[in-house]
C-alpha cells in the first residue's frame, strides 16, 4: 500500500504532458510532494512507533490516497474547464 501512490504518479508523469504547462508544473510539484512525502511519514509511523502506529500508518497512507486522487481530479476539471474556454 505505501508503493502504490508512488507508482500511479510514476506512471502517470507521462499522460500528465495533455495537462497545460502550468498546470503540468503543479501535478508534478504537488503531486510527487503528496506521494513521496506521505509515504515516507507512513513508512516511518509504521516502523518505529508500535503495534499502534501501523494502525495510524494505515489511516494516514489511505488519507495520502484520498488526497492525491481529489488532487488530481481536480487538475483534470481545471484543465478542461480551461480548455473549453
Amino acid at each position: 500500500m505505501i508503493v502504490v501512490p508512488v507508482t500511479v504518479f510514476l506512471a502517470s508523469l507521462r499522460l500528465s504532458a495533455r495537462l497545460r504547462p502550468r498546470l503540468r508544473r503543479v501535478y508534478r510539484m504537488v503531486g510527487g510532494l503528496i506521494v513521496m512525502l506521505g509515504s515516507s511519514i507512513t513508512l516511518y509511523f509504521a516502523a518505529y512507533t508500535g503495534d499502534q502506529g501501523g494502525i495510524t500508518a494505515f489511516y494516514f497512507q489511505a488519507a495520502v490516497v484520498l488526497l492525491y486522487v481529489v488532487f488530481s481530479v481536480s487538475l483534470i476539471s481545471v484543465n478542461t474547464y480551461l480548455n473549453q474556454r
